[in-house]
């Protein structure tokens, strides 16, 4: 009997902690999954963009922690928005189209989470970095940019 009360008891405490960790993993996604606009043109490699922030008088007064992070991340690529840049990998990249087009502006729309945000520092156009992964394309617009 008492063989069969450990093995119940077990199995009930199992159940318990299949549905806390599901639970917790749902909250998790759910609260990080955002929706973001970008330029259609991307991407474009990380590296490049760095070595830009680092040369042109544009980022001049860019946070030095923010691009040694951005450094860190590898050979990753990235897409402008309105105020932000967003960083991810090339296989997430690879699910929005990239669209070179001339006398109209194209953005790309898509949900994601966002792993780490940063801010490029006391520049002169003042950008968020967005370091994203789980890339899902919702669509595409063209016109003035709305905002992401």
């Amino acid at each position: 009997m008492d063989k069969k009360m450990i093995v119940s008891v077990a199995f009930l405490l199992l159940i318990l902690a299949v549905a806390l960790v599901s639970v917790f993993d749902e909250s998790n996604s759910s609260e990080s999954k955002v929706n973001l606009i970008v330029y259609s043109e991307g991407p474009k490699s990380l590296s490049e963009l760095v070595n830009e922030i680092k040369t042109q008088d544009y980022y001049e007064g860019y946070d030095n922690e923010t691009v040694a992070w951005m450094e860190s991340l590898g050979n990753k690529k990235f897409y402008y928005g309105d105020g932000i840049i967003v960083i991810m990998s090339a296989t997430d990249a690879s699910k929005l189209p990239s669209l070179y087009v001339t006398d109209v502006e194209l953005f790309e729309h898509f949900e994601c989470n966002v792993l780490e945000k940063r801010s490029l520092g006391n520049v002169e156009y003042p950008k968020d970095v967005l370091y994203v992964k789980n890339v899902k394309y919702i669509g595409e617009e063209y016109g003035n940019f709305s905002g992401a």
